[in-house]
């Protein structure tokens, strides 16, 4: 059997007896502090995220669904001047004013066209082109930092996104929707599987894990259809509050094409996002001092309403990054404007902003990770994208 068929057996098998989360994958560092991507996947909307509401063209080309300004009925809530926060962004809100929360508007990758699939494997793959890497940033990031890292990334759920794929270490495990095997069974796993290297030491990794979380079968189902972002964002909070436990995480978020019926539909989506890194606050306890969270997206959406009440694939959109490593209440880098003229092709928000410097400088500040790794390896042919400094309290 060779070792690929080895873990894949061990993820329908062994891993059966652990609880894990789907939909999320975490990575093993040698380091205290931990970091969190949350990937809204389907293209956030950042001008419903993050609405100038300040800006009379903003609501000229979003008459019947632009977030109403701030101090009215369902109004944004105010972060200064020019913007505010979707209204379903409480905690949030209460993040940036506490100093926890850094918004970045008008981010884009390097990706101009306006495929969902080539969008995200752009995001993931960190080349600047679509499949032009077939392994993901993060994993090539975790390991440039060699020894400091044997470093070991683990997917809950049948397959790690793309983004932690590559030659760091990896494990995959899916929650068991069944009882848990007991103790004697589990036992006699050990005993079978202490011939295999690869087989051992990935069983033990998943018994130390499922230590730290624990589900029933309805939990398990529910969170593998993708019901509870929430509860998924307690466990990882939970794993990486261990001190022997991940550094690094990675949570899927899905439904963000939002073509139709964006003020209804974006209501739950904001609000799954904002109780999910709440979620990971209470979780973290103590260690959400070191952390870092930051939400990508493929590519943002046209700053005009279409006729479905929605908004199309566009460029410029909107991340945030929330924790108590950053140095928030700040919305940062440069802001293009609404009106016709400061859009691109008369369409989009402006790209004013990488989000490869954005996560250049992070992953620099946060990880360790050398520059010299970051331009060759990380983000092959990003240069003349600058890290943007300063994301970090000192």
């Amino acid at each position: 059997m060779t070792m690929l068929n080895r873990r894949r057996f061990l993820s329908g098998t062994a891993a059966a007896s652990v609880a894990l989360l789907p939909g999320a994958a975490v990575a093993r560092a040698e380091t205290d502090r931990r970091l969190v991507f949350i990937i809204q996947r389907g293209a956030q909307d950042g001008l419903h995220a993050l609405p100038p509401y300040a800006e009379r063209s903003y609501y000229d080309g979003r008459p019947k669904i632009g977030v109403p300004p701030p101090g009215t009925e369902g109004g944004a809530l105010k972060l200064d001047g020019l913007f505010g926060l979707h209204p379903s962004l409480t905690g949030l809100h209460r993040l940036y004013e506490e100093g926890e929360l850094v918004v970045a508007p008008a981010v884009a990758t390097r990706y101009r066209s306006r495929s969902h699939f080539d969008g995200q494997n752009l995001l993931e793959n960190g080349s600047g082109e679509p499949f032009g890497a077939s392994s993901g940033f993060l994993n090539r990031a975790l390991a440039s930092l060699g020894s400091a890292g044997d470093r070991t990334a683990v997917n809950v759920g049948l397959a790690a996104p793309l983004m932690l794929q590559g030659p760091a270490k990896t494990r995959t495990f899916a929650p068991s929707e069944t009882a848990p095997l007991s103790s004697d069974f589990v036992s006699r796993l050990q005993t079978a599987y202490s011939g295999d290297p690869v087989l051992a030491e990935a069983f033990e990794s998943a018994i130390q894990d499922s230590r730290m979380v624990s589900l029933d079968p309805q939990e398990a189902r529910s969170i593998n259809r993708g019901r509870n972002m929430a509860h998924t964002a307690h466990i990882i909070g939970t794993l990486l509050r261990s001190k022997e436990g991940p550094r690094v995480a990675v949570l899927e978020s899905n439904g963000w094409d939002t073509h139709d019926g964006i003020n209804f539909r974006s209501r739950k989506l904001f609000s799954d996002l904002d109780s999910s890194i709440l979620a990971l606050k209470k979780a973290l306890g103590p260690s959400w001092k070191k952390t870092v969270v930051v939400t990508i997206s493929e590519f943002g959406r046209t700053a005009r309403e279409n006729g479905s009440k929605g908004t199309d694939h566009g460029t410029g959109g909107t991340s945030f990054l929330a924790g108590g490593a950053v140095r928030g209440g700040r919305i940062i880098g440069d802001w293009p404007g609404t009106r016709d003229s400061d859009l691109l092709r008369n369409r989009d928000l402006y790209p004013a902003n990488p989000t490869e410097g954005l996560l250049k400088g992070l992953l620099h500040d946060h990880l360790g990770v050398t520059e010299a790794a970051l331009e060759s390896r990380v983000f092959p042919g990003s240069r003349s994208l600058q890290p943007v400094q300063g994301l970090l309290r000192s």
